[in-house]
């Protein structure tokens, strides 16, 4: 990667990071990533009912290769408060989940069209949406209802988490708890059954809940909110609560239990509701399948120990399908989903060696 190139992809990372994109909201990044697309002349370039963005770059009659990385970011640039930049590290809100790899996709069709290169099969380059929060990976989901099994692999990336090949999927279940009382005046009605006091007592024994030291899992309250006034009793209050695990099998036993804790005999005067608001799969990939070995390859080749990694992608629907899927980061970084989320600048021309690597070998594999 010679400077002109390094250059031109921190340009466009920074570029990309300051168009808010918040989950849901990810138009106006798709667009410009439309127009890029657009200005390097790929082919087919559009913007699906839901907003993922296509390009391809033309290859031979093998299968095509899918790359993607997700538009939305957990936070939005603040006009008051720029990036921070040194010749080490770039600061700022989303610069690494996930501007850098999307920064990767524009990076991918300029090298590609620039020395006029025609790989074995097609490779889509997709910008896709809702992969965060309650997004429910939709746009992955649009994805793999338009190849489903027709591809050499799906491959997703991520700005941050160089040397990380995701060979399984975490699964995760999210709820909303509601808490519904009579409510009052807090003096004159003290003694009444206050919706947040109840959903406090449930939120401590969700809290109590012994989680297994293996396989690893989790339980996140991630929002809470209710109540009127200071001197009433809330007659209303919700949470969301998300749990995670590496075993499918210990993460149905916490829902259940979860479950079990929300809908058990409740006080006099309270309801109680839960309800699923969003889910990741779980699923595993064969480590020897041409994915996953390229992919330890491409690392190896820039001098990175490759980490086979469990976590939660747009990866994690393909992979739970049984589909060749796998996640790579493009760097390395810290403090993600922050205002202070960092990424490493050094790390960056051996992450784009790793990709451009894969991509050219993926296709030559040979068990």
């Amino acid at each position: 990667m010679n400077n002109c190139q390094y250059s031109q992809f921190i340009l466009d990372a920074k570029a990309i990071q300051a168009i808010p994109s918040l989950t849901f909201y990810e138009f106006k990044r798709g667009e410009f990533l439309a127009a890029q697309f657009s200005a390097l002349s790929l082919l087919d370039v559009h913007i699906d009912t839901i907003g993922n963005v296509y390009a391809r770059i033309q290859g031979g009659n093998a299968l095509p290769l899918v790359i993607s990385a997700h538009l939305d970011s957990v936070l939005s640039p603040i006009e008051n408060n720029p990036i921070i930049e040194n010749e080490r590290h770039i600061t700022g809100p989303g610069i690494g989940d996930n501007a850098t790899g999307v920064a990767a996709l524009v990076e991918i069709g300029r090298t590609f069209m620039d020395h006029k290169t025609t790989p074995p099969g097609d490779i889509w380059l997709v910008g896709d949406v809702c992969e965060e929060g309650l997004g429910n990976l939709k746009g992955m989901q649009q994805i793999v209802e338009k190849f489903k099994e027709k591809v050499i692999a799906y491959l997703v990336l991520e700005g941050i988490g160089l040397g990380m090949i995701q060979t399984a999927a975490l699964g995760i279940y999210r709820y909303q708890i509601i808490v519904n009382s009579k409510g009052g005046h807090a003096w004159s009605n003290f003694g009444e059954p206050s919706a947040i006091h109840e959903l406090i007592a449930l939120s401590a024994k969700m809290l109590a809940i012994k989680l297994p030291a293996n396989p690893r899992s989790s339980i996140n309250i991630g929002a809470i909110s209710g109540g009127g006034s200071i001197n009433s009793i809330a007659s209303h209050a919700e949470m969301q609560i998300e749990i995670r695990s590496e075993d499918e099998s210990t993460l149905e036993s916490l829902a259940r239990t979860i479950h079990k804790i929300a809908t058990q005999t409740n006080p006099s005067g309270i309801e109680v509701s839960i309800s699923e608001i969003g889910m990741r799969p779980s699923g595993r990939i064969n480590e020897n399948k041409p994915v996953i070995v390229t992919a330890q390859a491409a690392l190896r080749n820039t001098g990175i120990t490759p980490v086979f990694a469990i976590s939660s992608s747009d990866a994690s629907l393909p992979i739970s399908l049984g589909y060749p899927a796998t996640c790579l980061g493009i760097t390395s970084g810290r403090n993600v989903h922050t205002q202070q989320e960092t990424i490493d600048l050094l790390s960056i021309p051996k992450g784009l060696s790793q990709l451009f690597y894969f991509i050219e070998h993926l296709w030559n594999y040979q068990p």
